[in-house]
């Protein structure tokens, strides 16, 4: 090959090589606002919906017990107020006959405790005192024939052992008439220790009273909210899993959970405006950022886009939505949208 022909080719070369570098694409004033407007605007990501009330899981106290639902006095769709019976376990009926004794006991104990203070009986005490005048009377009695065998002894007029006896009955009746004295003390006083003792028995039997009544709600299914039965998982006569017994949830106001990347976190302040796309709804749902969360975690509301990153750290913004839309956004609890918070 000739040495014009090689530098013929070399200079193509450099020709070419100078063309790349020396063209340059303009670019356009509006276009460039226009790409920073976007970047600022787009505040927002991958969200899931959700009642304001949070999805409440109702569970057996424990499931280790081997917990099966014995009544069941609603169904999917049902409405609830707060504080309602809504089903009972199967230990309902036991924990029910433990504190029906539990309450008789305590009846039994503040009426002795009153029977306590109230004292014996006036005719127990009439009784007595009527014993012990007998037995004065009888120590009189007692006490002068002594004085009576005695002067006669002194004479020796009589043997030591009528004198014995006679000393010996007086002392008796005596004895006797000190004994009756102290019962009439103790049935006309109420000692302290005995008070003591009875209220000390009734604040045993009310906290019997107390453990039994706890026992008993742990048997019954109460509505915690004002909502809705979302679904059910033990129905009558099942045994309760790891899933519970139901989830509740009140639907009067829905949210969008949006799970914004932590770099973007800083932009978005409560009381913004948001909107939110639902695939399958022409026009987005406005709302209003109602809460941010407070700890940055990993994502969980995946995006079919598996060129992403999975392992995304995001915060969690609570968005109201419009309540008019609360109706038709509350059959779709836990579905996949998108939210975009506006500067």
């Amino acid at each position: 090959m000739s040495k014009i022909k090689l530098w013929s080719i070399f200079g193509g070369f450099l020709l070419i090589f100078a063309l790349a570098i020396g063209i340059k694409t303009p670019v356009r004033a509006d276009d460039a606002s226009a790409s920073v407007e976007t970047i600022a605007e787009e505040v927002g990501g991958l969200a899931r919906i959700e009642p304001k009330s949070r999805i409440i899981k109702l569970g057996a106290p424990n499931v280790f017990e081997g917990a099966r639902v014995e009544t069941l006095d609603i169904s999917e769709g049902t409405n609830v107020k707060k504080g309602q019976l809504i089903g009972t376990f199967s230990t309902f009926a036991k924990n029910k006959a433990s504190l029906d004794v539990a309450v008789a006991n305590l009846g039994l104990a503040e009426a002795d405790l009153t029977k306590v203070k109230a004292g014996n009986k006036q005719s127990d005490i009439s009784s007595q005192k009527q014993t012990v005048q007998s037995l004065r009377a009888s120590e009189d009695a007692a006490t002068k024939e002594f004085k009576r065998v005695e002067e006669l002894f002194l004479q020796d007029l009589i043997s030591k052992s009528q004198y014995d006896i006679a000393k010996a009955e007086m002392e008796s009746t005596i004895a006797r008439r000190k004994a009756a004295v102290e019962t009439l003390s103790s049935l006309q006083n109420i000692r302290p220790d005995d008070i003591t003792i009875a209220e000390s028995r009734v604040k045993i039997a009310r906290s019997e009273v107390n453990v039994a009544q706890a026992n008993l709600e742990l048997s019954t299914i109460i509505a915690p909210i004002d909502g809705t039965i979302l679904t059910i998982y033990a129905r009558q006569g099942e045994a309760v899993g790891d899933a519970g017994v139901l989830d509740i949830a009140d639907l009067t106001t829905i949210d969008a959970v949006a799970e914004i990347d932590e770099n973007d976190i800083l932009k978005v302040k409560k009381g913004q405006k948001a909107e939110v796309r639902v695939s399958g709804m022409d026009t987005p749902i406005s709302g209003v950022v109602r809460e941010i969360g407070g700890q940055i975690k990993r994502n969980s509301v995946l995006n079919s886009d598996t060129s992403q990153m999975l392992d995304t750290r995001i915060l969690e913004v609570r968005i109201e939505l419009d309540k008019s839309k609360s109706e038709v956004m509350s059959r779709l609890i836990n579905k996949k949208v998108r939210a975009r918070i506006l500067p």
